[in-house]
């Protein structure tokens, strides 16, 4: 019996030891096991880097790039801003941590987190209507939390990755290869592309924390925009009320403020003119929208200022009225974010935070292209 055990396992040895040999290989050559501090620290000295791996690695990705820039200015929340350039904060150096947290938990527990590890001067927190509803809030907290762990699941979650990867090239030899073998470039810029989601859409996040756009949603740009309030309805489900809930992660992120010595900027990003508008004036809706009234009354402004966090309210101004300004109907575009900013710093409240920061530079760099997309490159 005791031979037969030795034989077997032999015989597994023989055969699944060289494809898991071949699979490390691949997760390797493809970025995919590659630890994510050694690609943060590869991108630090390469601005034509993008790394894109799995939904659950944003945020430790992005934890570890904070650890190397130690940004004056950091932005948090989701992929609201995602656009956001560091450019758009020079001189000051600025790193965007969004697409790291959905849920206001997750944002706290970010900021958390990354000022453990840098001492940003002000934290700009992307604060939308839609945080404060508890539903959205609980499928949040359960669908998208990120693996700051990075031990053995997390690697076998990657050779997962790995194993997809192969099987959306239908097993095509030669398309495995050239992935393994050839550096990869997306066709915008030429960036290198480092991980199995990088190769495959064709885009990710850049040196300074910002994401490209993806191919997809350029090519539908147009007939997502069209979408207007449809979409951000069915993405944003809404509520009567503020929950409670929530707005005590508002404080526990005022009090981590005080402990950590940072300043939090919150803002509510832009939304096409057809979303914001609907939002406002449609009855049908107006057992919903609750979140949005609310979010924008001035008592809630007040609350806030009485936590230490200013608030702007930026989703519906001159910019939500121009396509060219978004990408989708809830996501500014580059140039929608410049806009934004331009904006705020004409306010004194906003302005006094930055006071290095030229204006009119910032101005200039608008005309610099007329892009949709990528106005930074």
């Amino acid at each position: 019996m005791t031979r037969y055990v030795v034989v077997v396992l032999a015989l597994f040895a023989a055969v699944f030891s060289p494809m898991l040999a071949s699979l490390e290989w691949l997760g390797w050559r493809l970025g995919a096991t590659v630890p994510l501090s050694t690609i943060a620290a590869e991108q630090t000295h390469n601005d034509h880097l993008l790394w894109l791996g799995s939904f659950k690695d944003y945020a430790p990705f992005k934890l570890e790039r904070i650890k190397q820039v130690q940004p004056e200015v950091l932005l948090v929340g989701s992929s609201r801003c995602g656009q956001a350039r560091d450019q758009m904060f020079r001189p000051y150096v600025a790193y965007n941590a969004c697409l790291t947290a959905w849920p206001l938990t997750h944002v706290v527990d970010f900021i958390d987190r990354a000022t453990h590890v840098a001492k940003p001067r002000v934290v700009i927190v992307a604060l939308d209507y839609f945080l404060f509803g508890d539903s959205l809030a609980e499928v949040w907290q359960k669908e998208r939390t990120m693996d700051f762990s990075q031990g053995l699941a997390s690697h076998r979650r990657k050779l997962h990755d790995v194993i997809d990867f192969v099987m959306r090239t239908h097993g095509n030899r030669d398309a495995i290869l050239s992935a393994v073998t050839t550096p990869q470039h997306e066709p915008i810029d030429g960036n290198r592309l480092i991980g199995t989601e990088a190769i495959r859409g064709q885009f990710g996040f850049r040196k300074d924390g910002s994401v490209m756009v993806a191919p997809p949603y350029r090519n539908l740009a147009a007939e997502t925009l069209a979408r207007g309030a449809q979409y951000v309805t069915s993405s944003f489900p809404g509520a009567q009320h503020l929950s409670e809930r929530q707005l005590g992660e508002i404080e526990r992120l005022s009090r981590l403020a005080r402990e950590r010595n940072f300043t939090v900027i919150a803002i509510q990003y832009p939304l096409l003119e057809s979303a914001a508008a609907f939002l406002d004036t449609d009855e049908n809706y107006w057992p919903y929208s609750g979140l949005w009234r609310e979010l924008k009354s001035t008592q809630t402004a007040s609350r806030f200022a009485q936590l230490g966090i200013s608030f702007f309210d930026m989703s519906r101004t001159e910019i939500s009225q121009t396509t060219e300004n978004f990408f989708d109907p809830a996501h500014p575009s580059e140039r929608g974010m410049l806009k934004t900013y331009l904006a705020l710093l004409n306010r004194p409240d906003f302005s006094r935070h930055f006071p290095r920061i030229d204006r009119n530079e910032l101005a200039a760099d608008l005309d610099r292209k007329e892009e949709q997309f990528d106005l930074y490159h």
